[in-house]
């Protein structure tokens, strides 16, 4: 229970009581006279008193309003590098005042943007700021999941209004109590990316952590540079040699320094061993031959490669195998529950790895987190083995089984966000390698993939879900042809899209097109004709063709009953929607029926 809301009800029961005392006792009023005295001067009292309690009920609770929105937040690393210069800049970059205010800490690549900032955000929660907020933002995938996540914490996600509408209301949502509200988006490589995504609500303040070139026009510029050579030695114990050897480098040196722990040998044997190692092209721009766009410092790629060696990459089956799933799923990390599924030390493994700094965790415990310069480096040495199509083969059966029902996408919504982000990141993946992979783990990916078009536009998202399901369409008919059944399914998943993005009307003929392919290629009493048929019936209905949709699920309907029978599920599900178009006519006509919005999906086996 609040204690501004026990407060506040203290008060009035304190006023009352004392005016209708001394109403009484003073001007000889009758008792109902004094009552009525009592009563209003306590109500108007009380109206203000209640909206004081109400703004300040999230202020009096602030660990567990944050809990659910900071969980994604990383933990502080085992080598914490104190930088009071740089917190001190980035606190002075917000002005006083409660205009929203941007912040956009620049640096080189593996400098400690991330980790100043989530110091920042964890200073914060200790003071009791009620909202704080960490979108990882590498890709579009991970920045949408973040935000929905966000915006379910504040209940501001409505099934029948889609994810557009929810992502607008947490824009426009006003801070919470006294204090700012924080946001951070972590790792954004396209700054203007994230604009159509900034709060549009005075109070709030926004750090936004990126290796952008030029960030003024976005907001105030905070450029970091790497700490000293002399601090780093006074910080780490590592002797200036290495700390330059490293680049100074501050996830370089957290790795530095966990490997001469763990392995007892000293600075100097340590700095020998950096000079024996071959780093190849893990340092390159994208403009060399190399793969990669983000530039380390020398000396930063050898000391995850050190790591690698020694902490089992090569030997153990059971490091490879996690590390080679956190290299290819999400940048954003993995929850645990979903890596206990893929091995039985897990745990364990986790422990191992984080006590040599390759992992990391976020606040909540849950998640098991990469740092880009190792996901680089795993990534490169599983090229270079040949180990990479194994590393897909496993992600993508694992997220296989994690996958769900759309009668459960709503209700698992979150875990279909993660999931989402999860097979992007894994396509990708499996696109840079597409020649090596066996052809069951290329069918996994595209299933993978037509799977995450049907979950978001189950829950609304049909922007995203167009999108998707046009370019898996593209791929299908330029790799399998038009008539393959991969790309009508693709096709049937688009249609579903435009239905879910309120473009039902273009996507009729598009599911005219797939039927009659369909009916010719598989035969009228196949699964997928009878479920055509459904689709082309509900693009109808919620394009606002009810005559056309109540013709066309009654023909389905007997389809389905003269080929699965009246009993069955699937029969009795396009009864339903047969019954409920019939109903809403008279609805439609006076307005009440609001077509668009995402419809149940048509009925599979």
């Amino acid at each position: 229970m609040s204690v501004r809301w026990l407060i506040a009800t203290a008060l009035v029961v304190l006023v009352f009581g004392v005016v209708w005392a001394v109403s009484a006792e003073m001007y000889d009023l009758s008792k109902s006279t004094s009552l009525e005295i009592a009563a209003v001067t306590a109500a108007a009292i009380g109206l203000p008193l209640s909206w004081w309690s109400f703004r300040g009920q999230l202020l009096d609770e602030p660990p567990e309003v944050a809990w659910v929105t900071w969980r994604r937040m990383p933990s502080a690393p085992a080598l914490n590098l104190p930088r009071p210069k740089d917190e001190a800049r980035l606190e002075s970059a917000f002005q006083p005042g409660p205009r929203t205010q941007v912040v956009v800490l620049t640096g080189p690549s593996g400098a400690g943007k991330t980790q100043l900032a989530a110091g920042y955000a964890r200073a914060r929660i200790a003071e009791g700021w009620p909202l704080v907020a960490w979108i990882n933002s590498g890709s579009h995938e991970e920045m949408v999941a973040g935000l929905l996540e966000f915006a379910d914490a504040l209940s501001l996600r409505v099934p029948e209004e889609g994810t557009p509408r929810a992502l607008e209301r947490l824009r426009r949502h006003p801070p919470t109590g006294t204090q700012p509200s924080l946001i951070i988006f972590d790792g954004v490589s396209d700054l203007e990316s994230i604009r159509p995504y900034l709060p549009a609500i005075p109070g709030w303040r926004v750090i936004v952590t990126s290796g952008a070139q030029e960030a003024s026009h976005l907001g105030v510029e905070v450029a970091l540079d790497l700490p000293a050579t002399t601090e780093l030695t006074a910080q780490t114990g590592l002797p200036e040699s290495t700390c330059r050897k490293l680049g100074r480098l501050p996830s370089a040196l957290d790795l530095a320094v966990a490997t001469v722990r763990e392995q007892a040998s000293g600075s100097e044997p340590y700095l020998d061993r950096l000079r024996t190692v071959a780093a190849g092209q893990l340092l390159g721009d994208g403009q060399d031959g190399s793969r990669y766009e983000e530039r380390y410092p020398a000396g930063s790629a050898e000391a995850v490669l050190v790591a690698l060696q020694d902490s089992g990459f090569e030997t153990d089956k059971e490091v490879r195998g996690l590390l080679g799933l956190l290299a290819v799923l999400s940048p954003s990390g993995a929850s645990r529950g979903l890596l206990y599924q893929s091995a039985d030390r897990v745990e364990d493994t986790v422990a191992r790895l984080a006590r040599w700094s390759l992992v990391s965790s976020r606040m909540d415990t849950d998640g098991v987190l990469l740092h880009e310069l190792v996901r680089r480096a795993v990534d490169d040495r599983l090229r270079t083995d040949g180990g990479l199509p194994q590393a897909i083969a496993d992600a993508a059966e694992l997220l296989d089984r994690s996958t769900f029902g759309e009668e459960q996408a709503w209700d698992r919504r979150a875990e279909g966000d993660q999931l989402v982000a999860h097979i992007a990141a894994l396509s990708t993946s499996a696109g840079s390698v597409t020649a090596s992979l066996p052809p069951e783990t290329v069918e996994r990916v595209l299933g993978l993939r037509q799977w995450a078009t049907r979950q978001l536009s189950a829950v609304g998202d049909g922007n995203r879900a167009v999108e998707l399901a046009e370019s898996i369409r593209h791929e299908c008919e330029t790799l399998l042809g038009p008539e393959h059944p991969d790309t009508l399914a693709a096709s049937d998943n688009l249609v579903i899209a435009y239905v879910a993005a309120r473009r039902s009307a273009e996507g009729i003929p598009l599911a005219e097109d797939v039927l009659a392919t369909r009916e010719r290629v598989l035969g009228d009493d196949h699964q997928d004709t009878l479920a055509s048929h459904y689709t082309l019936a509900y693009a109808h209905e919620y394009a606002g063709h009810l005559d056309d949709a109540v013709r066309l699920y009654d023909k389905t309907y007997v389809e389905y009953a003269r080929v699965y029978g009246p009993d069955n599920p699937q029969t009795a599900t396009v009864g339903a929607a047969l019954a409920r178009v019939r109903a809403i006519a008279p609805a439609r006509a006076a307005g009440r029926h609001r077509t668009g919005s995402a419809p149940q999906r048509p009925p599979r086996e």
